[in-house]
């Protein structure tokens, strides 16, 4: 469970999404494909990454006296947490959520204590909509949604862009709301 919590930082999940399509990257290629990070602060997810066992380091080129290193996904994360959520193991669903929630309360946190924040200019947001849908509809709401968002997953407009966190939870609601 440890190392699914590690997992679910934004900045970690983008990492290990670029270096899995890529096949291997150096932290070149990384900040080319998700400009914003700042360098120190990506080295430190590399690092963690690497001290649970989802990285490793498969080459390293001298570069003007330096070591320019290349890593790969080592195991599969997001197949991990896949497996988590199919067993059926309720505590591990909890933890699971537990984390995601919590990661999304740091998020907020630490954005509204930096000096600057302004929740309209930085456009950010957060609602509850209860909707009554059928099962079947409620599958074609998520491919849909899962369309949508792909399309922005894979926009050209990143090294103009900020990098933003969008999170959801579907649940099923009380009744009686």
């Amino acid at each position: 469970m440890k190392m699914l919590s590690e997992l679910l930082n934004p900045v970690r999940m983008k990492v290990i999404q670029v270096i899995s399509e890529k096949g291997s990257a150096t932290p070149k290629e990384i900040i080319e494909a998700v400009p914003g990070i700042p360098v120190a602060s990506l080295y430190r997810h590399i690092k963690k990454l690497l001290e649970i066992g989802v990285l490793e380091i498969v080459s390293e080129t001298p570069i003007r006296g330096t070591v320019e290193k290349t890593y790969k996904v080592r195991l599969e994360p997001f197949k991990a947490i896949e497996e988590l959520v199919s067993s059926g193991d309720r505590n591990a669903h909890y933890d699971l959520f537990y984390t995601f929630a919590m990661s999304m309360i740091v998020d907020f946190s630490r954005y509204i204590s930096t000096p600057s924040y302004d929740m309209a200019k930085d456009r950010v947001g957060f609602r509850s909509y209860p909707i009554t849908m059928t099962d079947e509809v409620c599958d074609n709401f998520l491919q849909d949604f899962s369309e949508l968002l792909l399309k922005y997953l894979n926009t050209s407009e990143k090294s103009d862009g900020r990098l933003r966190k969008f999170s959801f939870a579907l649940l099923p609601g009380d009744e009686t709301e």
